[in-house]
């Protein structure tokens, strides 16, 4: 039987269907959408899929991406909320249209794809440069794939490239980087053409009409039905390619794959796929995200079963042997009982096995060695799999510190009695933890052997947050007072580049530093007093800028301290609490020989809070005293560049020709949120109640230019930051 139906008559038919109503088993809520608008969607088609229901591919993907309010000149304030997914994008222009089947609008991504030209309202666009991305298969190593750009000379775009009525014939066209050929092999009965849309002069094979006339469950209002799953044209709209097959690498594997190119989506047909499988629509709203804003589409990330999970394992690092080169000390030595080091006898780096304490909630994967000093080696949001903290690949004595040697570990470490980073590093210290319905509480402990005094450090970590509190306590169990140094250090490599690049700044507001220690020969020397972070024509924020390594003080208590790669799009922030009065930044140039602490040439920068305000002041802690380092940690990735931050929310803020990007990180989920921006105490965008998240930075596209030194304040609920740019 052949077919001749064009879109539009699939549209009517699916619109029928959507009268015929009949009740069916309840379905489960999804979650990380913006607005329950955008969950609805998602449900009706997706939720089947992912509880199992239906056999079927993806209509938008396996969980919600980022949101964002993008530029449009017909909304509300001129911006509209749009939310991203793997095969495509919703969008929300006017919150007050309803909720009629064309309230929420889909985007022509493939349109802007070969193009370039972005849409920003009805007959506005920002031209950019076609997409150098593979249509379909593996976005790299895959050069047999034409990308969007390369669809141009074929694609009707503004009416062009129309095709003759092929009714009756099958596929056999190829096209790829070289152009259109032929397979005649390919002809298969299913790629026989049924469907001519005269609209935009395309020819529709018979996989594919099938595809878009499919019957099967869906869920509407928590109950499931049976009806048609598509509306052709609000999902793909027209086709705007013929069919074509391609030899695409798919999971590094030679694939022949039919495609066709609509104005919203693209599809195909993998004949060796499973049969549910075999036609899929393309990861289009991946490829957009990755094109428009250069980043890769990161999910939503389900809760975790109780909330938290702690898992006991172990980790196996190369480690040199330097347990045979210790040195013991006399006890006029200044560091005894702690022993010195012996480089010339360090042995060669083995393997060597750890143990090691998992902490996760749904955002962040903490991992914790205690035999090393008890440190958190590692902190990754699920969302992104990237370590925030500079991981080492090697344990190699450098000869800095104290001691005169220690182990450049990475991780955040727990500094004292003295100044640097102690002596307490590369000892093993007791780990336990408490684990409720709220969180966990990690504890490593240890005795400072030079004066008896404890250490407890706490790492706390509740269920459905983005960040971390870090809380370092020393108590004097003795009768004697003791000078005091203590510190907690972070090592940190944002985007698990194990790298510092030049895109790499130190945030911190402040407008003076004392420098501790530098080998730039035209900054002043230790003690002296420095402008932040401009002094002398040079941004000091940007290590780039040194000449030698560098190591400030900040002289006054500061809210929070944080760095930021725009390079890589990840930071990191660590908030004060209680005025701490310390805060330190230290990090390597360029020319600096690595070698002296790792073996790979990776580098890393370091925040350090303390509990003084320099290495050169010793407070004395009494008999039966105690003091507390209270901080909050959390990481950051997609805000273009860190602005300011609280203990709740970060805010990154990036410039550009046509206007500003303010960018949201929250450290929790915040329903019904109202984000109010104001410049200048002028409001400038306020959205509709949506939901924040941590997994999901919210970036909101700003319709103004900000002046120079324009303050800008973002407010909502239980969120106030202000910011200079």
């Amino acid at each position: 039987m052949k077919y001749a139906t064009p879109l539009l008559l699939l549209l009517l038919i699916g619109s029928i269907a959507l009268l015929m109503l009949r009740p069916g088993v309840a379905q489960t809520q999804a979650d990380g959408f913006a607005v329950p608008a955008f969950t609805r969607l998602w449900t009706r088609t997706d939720a089947p899929v992912a509880t199992g229901q239906a056999d079927r591919s993806w209509l938008w993907g396996a969980a919600p991406g980022p949101r964002r309010y993008e530029r449009f000149a017909e909304a509300d304030g001129g911006v509209r909320l749009v939310q991203y997914f793997d095969k495509g994008r919703m969008e929300l222009t006017d919150p007050a249209a309803g909720s009629g089947p064309w309230a929420i609008t889909s985007g022509l991504l493939v349109v802007e794809l070969i193009s370039g030209a972005i849409q920003t309202g009805y007959q506005d666009f920002v031209a950019h440069t076609p997409a150098a991305i593979p249509i379909v298969g593996d976005l790299v190593a895959n050069p047999d794939a034409p990308t969007y750009a390369q669809l141009a000379p074929i694609a009707t775009i503004a009416g062009n490239n129309r095709a003759p009525d092929r009714r009756g014939q099958r596929v056999s066209a190829t096209f790829g980087p070289n152009g259109i050929g032929d397979a005649p092999d390919m002809a298969l009965p299913e790629t026989e053409i049924i469907v001519y849309e005269p609209v935009t002069g395309h020819n529709i094979p018979r996989i594919f009409a099938d595809f878009l006339q499919q019957q099967g469950v869906v869920s509407v209002d928590g109950r499931t039905q049976r009806e048609q799953i598509i509306d052709p044209l609000f999902t793909l709209g027209y086709p705007i390619s013929e069919p074509y097959w391609v030899r695409a690498q798919v999971g590094g594997q030679p694939t022949m794959v039919l495609f066709q190119a609509f104005e919203r989506r693209l599809i195909s047909y993998t004949p060796g796929h499973p049969p549910a499988w075999r036609v899929e629509l393309g990861n289009v709203g991946q490829h957009y995200v990755r094109w428009r804003y250069g980043q890769p589409l990161r999910y939503a990330q389900p809760p975790l079963p109780g909330g938290v999970r702690v898992t006991e394992t172990t980790m196996t690092i190369p480690t040199y042997d330097y347990a045979s080169a210790l040195v013991p000390t006399v006890p006029d030595d200044p560091i005894y009982p702690y022993p010195r080091l012996d480089f010339a006898q360090v042995g060669p780096p083995q393997p060597h096995t750890y143990r090691a304490v998992i902490v996760e909630n749904r955002f962040l994967t903490l991992t914790f060695l205690p035999e090393l000093g008890g440190r958190l080696y590692q902190a990754i949001p699920r969302a992104t799999g990237q370590n925030m903290l500079y991981q080492n690949p090697v344990i190699k004595p450098s000869p800095f510190g104290q001691r005169g040697w220690w182990l450049g570990i990475g991780g955040l470490e727990w500094a004292m009695p003295t100044e640097e980073h102690g002596y307490l590093e590369y000892l093993p210290w007791e780990l336990t933890w408490e684990q409720t319905a709220q969180g966990v509480t990690v504890q490593v402990t240890t005795t400072e052997q030079q004066t008896g005094m404890r250490v407890d450090a706490l790492v706390d970590l509740q269920a459905d947050q983005g960040n971390f509190a870090a809380h370092m306590t020393v108590i004097n169990p003795t009768d004697a007072a003791h000078p005091l140094q203590m510190w907690t250090n972070a090592a940190l490599s944002p985007g698990a580049t194990s790298n510092i690049g030049t895109g790499l700044r130190f945030i911190a507001p402040t407008e003076r530093m004392i420098v501790h220690a530098t080998q730039d020969r035209d900054l002043p020397g230790p003690g002296e007093w420095i402008n932040w972070p401009g002094y002398h024509g040079r941004d000091l924020s940007y290590p780039r800028h040194w000449s030698g390594y560098l190591g400030v003080f900040s002289p006054d208590p500061v809210p929070f301290l944080g760095i930021y790669d725009t390079d890589v799009d990840a930071g990191a922030v660590v908030v004060h609490h209680d005025d701490l009065p310390g805060a330190k930044l230290f990090g390597f140039s360029a020319n600096f020989d690595s070698a002296l602490y790792t073996d790979d040439g990776s580098a890393y920068v370091e925040l350090w809070s303390g509990a003084q305000p320099t290495f050169w002041d010793y407070p004395s802690l009494p008999a039966g005293a105690s003091r507390t380092i209270h901080t909050d940690w959390y990481p950051l990735w997609g805000l273009g560049d860190l602005a300011s931050a609280t203990a709740n929310a970060a805010i990154g803020v990036t410039q550009h020709v046509t206007g500003a990007t303010v960018t949201l990180a929250t450290t929790q989920i915040i329903s019904d949120a109202t984000v109010v921006i104001e410049v200048d105490e002028q409001e400038v965008v306020r959205t509709i109640p949506l939901e924040l998240r941590p997994d999901q930075p919210l970036a909101l596209e700003l319709p103004i230019v900000l002046p120079p030194q324009s303050q800008l304040r973002l407010t909502a609920p239980g969120i106030d930051i202000t910011a200079v740019r």
